[in-house]
């Protein structure tokens, strides 16, 4: 008896001594721990890493970059068929412990002192959740005991569900995917909400391994890892036996999606990006979640798009089929493998499809399509590709389609849309054409006058193709689209629109360096003195070449700079009034906004603000603003500075800050008169064939002022326009500058398609928006033969504008030599209908 009390005293002591040694031993890896361990505050308030995402001003998501890609969503947001499988599969105790499952720690334990090493898991989803947090995956007992107290703490400072959601947009799903809501987007294309049971367990599947049962590079092995996550629900009563046979039978869905954007502007997004790790720093762009607001209209930017890519077709097939892009050797129709690994590795570009060409008859072809799908094209959709034969030249029309394309041929298809019969009846919802991948490239950009916002840029045809961004990048010849602003700088040397100016050959010696050049009217006919009302709208090199040898290469180099565009890429020679300076599309559009809005110098900006994840305001841009009432009050208020009287001070404030009020850099009486002249390329100039043949709604307005642009030997071909409200620029062109678009294409052929697409689109239903006559403006009847003015009577005079302070004095010598007639703020109205389009190039 004595001794089993002895032997119990020491069994009791025993078990007292380990107790005490467990309790130390927790409490000295809590002491070492607790240093390591979150404050309960940063438990509270964790922040997940997440996505810049860039709008436009019409919210629709236009970018998405980031380290990471992330949704956030909340518990009620996910699917309960995933946290249940989620539960089963990884910890089925989840709802009971404390976060730290004793069963699991002691295996752990033991499997540590037997190897030194703590290999084996045993984790709970609040671990997990710890781990995914604060902690990295080393598997050493250190960083496991961290862990258990961290888990321990979480529980008592948050929910179980608040625990369950932040697993659900930490945890990682591989492809850049963190959480829940990402994966949903990456591997199904849907909402989280939109998860179904089979897709719900594959995701929970997918944690144990995201490389090993990845249902896109492992399906086999996550097929199987899928359907023990169903067994493991059936068993648990989370799923019924119908549902579980039924899941069972569903085949794999996934496969990878790309960001889910609302709209293409891919040049756009790249340009924020970039900005925004300039101001930012990459931490913060990429991590935080910023949401970036430019100042794109989506509906603009989809019609510049559009019209681009149409500009690019319509150019490219004017000169001819290159044929495709490859031809399949030993093509075998029946080896659908072969088929779909060669056209699912061929991109789409802007629109234009992969396609293998199965069967060629005398006038259609039958090809397949990256779906295995059966189309046929026929006649119409091929007839336009004679042979390419160089830039200049093309071959004769097909007659046959074996003259185009033979069997095996990887082509380019594009969709025109449904099929109408004479009636304008739908007969076919598809009409399939033969296409290609233009090799000319083109940009275009829209601006806002008042204050240079960005509505619309594209800067490529395919930005996946060619990333780099004409409309900011490229700085070629801009032709005769600089010679408005040679004109204005003419206007503001003494010339006038009714000014005489000789159009003849014109020769010019620097005995410096012992050189002469003879610029030429592009189809060498001759008119001689000229207004330059009809020099501009009808592109006359002579009369710009004249202009500025009156005026002065540097005089003129001063204006151009003064207007907006840079020094450092022009010379102060006369070669410049013809536009041998090299400018940007978003430069020239700048410019043109000077003439736009009365001018005023605006700056092109495309952000309109940043915002934190929880929608404070983090930067704003302030842009400059045309504000033509604040400069008489501003005049008022220094008048009345030193007034004693408070009354007279009390003005009101301004419309605008004042360091937000645009510069005043052109005359706006110059601005209004070459608006007033620029109309007429519209409608009596280079820019009129082309719109008569479209039959462009846009001639039935007259609000519209532009022109045409072409460099030496056709290489850039250029057209900008615009109204009060809108400026748009367009070029065109190779990459290789050496390279021609070919005879003939002209500025007013090649590129003012692409504006007058965008145009015809954006304005159509629209109010003229009309650059009102400023004050300082008046209009006289001039003699249309000398540009004096009209006698009384004369039967053939017209009506020219002028500033105040440069009207003629002289009048035609006509057989009624009257009193001259000026009348102020008369309407004009020009009766000359000359439709050439003798537009200007430099030789």
């Amino acid at each position: 008896m004595k001794i089993t009390i002895y032997i119990l005293k020491k069994i009791t002591l025993f078990v007292s001594l380990l107790t005490i040694f467990g309790v130390m031993v927790v409490l000295g890896a809590y002491l070492y721990s607790a240093p390591q361990l979150p404050t309960i505050a940063s438990l509270k308030n964790i922040q997940l890493q997440t996505p810049m995402r860039i709008f436009t001003a019409d919210k629709k998501l236009i970018g998405e970059f980031g380290d990471v890609r992330r949704i956030p969503v909340t518990l009620e947001q996910v699917p309960e068929n995933f946290v249940n499988a989620l539960i089963a599969t990884e910890d089925k105790r989840f709802r009971e412990h404390s976060g730290v499952d004793l069963l699991g720690i002691l295996r752990v334990i033991k499997v540590a002192l037997t190897t030194q090493e703590a290999t084996e898991g045993a984790s709970t989803l609040t671990m997990q959740t710890a781990r995914n947090m604060f902690l990295n995956r080393d598997k050493r007992l250190k960083r496991k005991l961290i862990e258990m107290f961290l888990a321990l703490k979480m529980e008592q400072e948050l929910s179980k569900d608040e625990i369950l959601e932040l697993y659900t947009n930490k945890v990682h799903f591989s492809h850049r995917a963190y959480g829940l809501g990402a994966a949903a987007q990456v591997y199904y294309g849907k909402d989280v909400t939109e998860l179904d049971l089979p897709q719900a367990a594959m995701m929970a599947g997918l944690l144990k391994g995201e490389s090993a049962y990845n249902p896109i590079s492992n399906p086999e092995r996550a097929l199987n890892r899928r359907n023990l996550v169903l067994s493991r629900m059936l068993s648990e009563n989370y799923i019924t036996e119908d549902d579980y046979q039924l899941a069972l039978e569903t085949p794999l869905t996934a496969t990878k999606h790309t960001a889910d954007l609302d709209l293409n502007a891919p040049y756009v997004a790249e340009m924020v990006r970039l900005d925004t790790l300039n101001r930012f720093g990459r931490e913060q762009a990429y991590t935080q979640g910023l949401e970036i607001y430019t100042t794109i209209d989506s509906k603009q930017q989809m019609a510049a798009t559009q019209a681009l890519r149409q500009g690019l077709l319509d150019y490219d097939r004017r000169h001819g089929y290159k044929g495709p892009e490859l031809v399949v050797e030993n093509f075998d129709q029946e080896d659908k493998q072969a088929l779909t690994t060669l056209l699912s590795s061929t991109p789409s570009i802007g629109g234009l499809e992969p396609a293998i060409v199965t069967q060629v008859s005398e006038q259609s072809i039958e090809v397949i399509n990256s779906k295995l799908e059966t189309i046929i094209i026929d006649w119409s959709g091929l007839d336009w590709a004679a042979k390419f034969i160089s830039d200049t030249k093309i071959g004769n029309k097909p007659k046959k389609a074996s003259e185009i394309v033979g069997v095996g041929s990887l082509i380019r298809i594009i969709d025109a849309g449904p099929k109408l019969d004479k009636k304008g009846n739908i007969i076919a919802e598809n009409q399939w054409q033969l296409s290609q991948v233009p090799e000319a490239v083109s940009g275009f950009v829209a601006l806002k006058p008042k204050d240079g916002a960005v509505t619309a840029l594209v800067g490529g045809f395919d930005y996946l193709s060619n990333k780099f961004n004409l409309v900011t990048q490229a700085r070629r010849q801009p032709g005769s689209n600089i010679k408005p602003f040679i004109y204005a700088a003419a206007l503001n040397k003494g010339f006038t629109p009714a000014s005489l100016v000789n159009d003849a050959p014109f020769i010019k010696v620097n005995e410096a360096i012992d050189e002469v050049w003879r610029p030429q009217n592009d189809n060498l006919k001759y008119n001689g003195p000229t207004r330059l009302r009809v020099g501009l709208k009808r592109s006359i090199n002579t009369i710009s070449t004249r202009l500025i040898d009156a005026i002065g290469a540097d005089y003129a180099e001063q204006y151009l700079v003064k207007v907006g565009l840079p020094d450092e890429h022009m010379d102060p020679y006369q070669s410049l009034a013809l536009g041998t300076a090299s400018f940007t599309p978003m430069e020239m559009a700048m410019a043109y906004a000077v003439l736009a809005n009365g001018g005023y110098q605006v700056e092109p900006y495309f952000i309109k603000e940043v915002r934190t994840s929880d929608g404070d305001v983090l930067f704003e841009t302030t842009p400059k603003i045309v504000c033509k009432e604040c400069e008489q009050l501003i005049i008022e208020r220094q008048l009345n500075a030193d007034t004693p009287s408070p009354e007279i001070r009390n003005y009101p404030e301004l419309p605008v800050a004042e360091e937000q009020i645009a510069q005043l850099v052109m005359d706006p009486r110059d601005a209004f008169i070459i608006y007033d002249m620029m109309k007429d390329v519209i409608k009596s100039g280079t820019a009129t064939t082309t719109l008569k043949r479209r039959q462009s709604s846009l001639l039935k307005r007259n609000d519209l002022a532009g022109k045409t642009g072409t460099a030496n030997d056709y290489k850039d071909a250029w057209f900008s326009g615009f109204n009060s409200e809108l400026v748009g620029s367009a070029w065109m062109g190779f990459s290789d500058h050496r390279r021609s678009l070919g005879k003939f294409e002209y500025g007013g052929k090649a590129a003012l398609p692409i504006w007058a697409a965008f145009m015809e689109q954006i304005l159509a239903g629209s109010t003229e928006k009309h650059i009102i006559q400023p004050p300082g403006v008046v209009s006289a009847k001039i003699d249309p033969a000398t540009g004096k003015l009209a006698a009384i009577g004369q039967s053939d005079g017209i009506f020219e504008y002028f500033r105040d302070d440069n009207v003629p004095s002289e009048i035609a010598q006509t057989d009624n030599n009257l009193i001259p007639e000026v009348l102020i703020d008369s309407p004009f109205d020009e009766e000359e209908n000359d439709e050439s389009t003798n537009e200007g190039s430099i030789f």
